[in-house]
């Protein structure tokens, strides 16, 4: 007789309380698409296998506090993708204070420090404004808006339906689009009219 195949939830229960077997088939039953994402988002083959590795055990830690209410696939996507985000970041700083002399980056096209500066806090507004979402709408921007996954595998990945997910993101895009209005002069200009 066939044995019944063990929901994602069942396994990450079993996992909860302390049975290491319920984490191992999880991974193992999504490494496929764990590993995609981990690809996408490091240089190599020796990167991807950190960020994966790094965001696995965090999503683990989470997992044994019971911070995993939603789709594991769609928690472990997202760790991957902010794991990888970080490493992109470090790299990049790392390789602009190596790679270009202060004097050529001050006379070439790059942007000025004041320039930077200013990307550098609306990245921060709007990771901010993104962290403020409902849990459920976060998770559905980070995988289609950040990641580029379509509707239909966001739905797979999160569990629902396509409809779901256009809903999310229709709601998050619009609490974005008010949150951040003030990045935008022109918009703010015409939401202060409408009020």
């Amino acid at each position: 007789m066939l044995r019944r195949l063990e929901t994602d939830r069942e396994l990450l229960d079993r996992y909860v309380d302390g049975d290491e077997s319920g984490f191992e088939g999880l991974y193992k039953r999504h490494r496929r698409r764990l590993w995609g994402m981990a690809r996408k988002m490091g240089r190599d083959h020796q990167q991807a296998e950190d960020i994966l590795v790094e965001a696995m055990a965090a999503v683990s830690v989470a997992a044994r506090r019971g911070a995993i209410h939603g789709s594991f696939v769609g928690y472990a996507l997202t760790a991957i993708h902010h794991r990888g985000l970080h490493v992109i970041e470090r790299r990049n700083e790392r390789q602009a204070r190596t790679a270009v002399p202060l004097a050529v980056n001050l006379m070439g096209g790059s942007p000025s420090p004041e320039d930077s500066l200013l990307r550098a806090d609306t990245r921060s507004q709007v990771a901010q404004a993104v962290e403020a979402l409902p849990r459920e709408e976060a998770v559905a921007v980070m995988l289609v808006d950040v990641q580029g996954l379509t509707y239909k595998e966001c739905a797979a990945a999160l569990s629902c339906s396509e409809a779901t997910v256009k809903r999310r993101l229709r709601e998050a895009r619009r609490r974005l689009a008010m949150r951040l209005r003030h990045l935008r002069p022109e918009f703010s200009a015409v939401a202060a009219q409408a009020e």
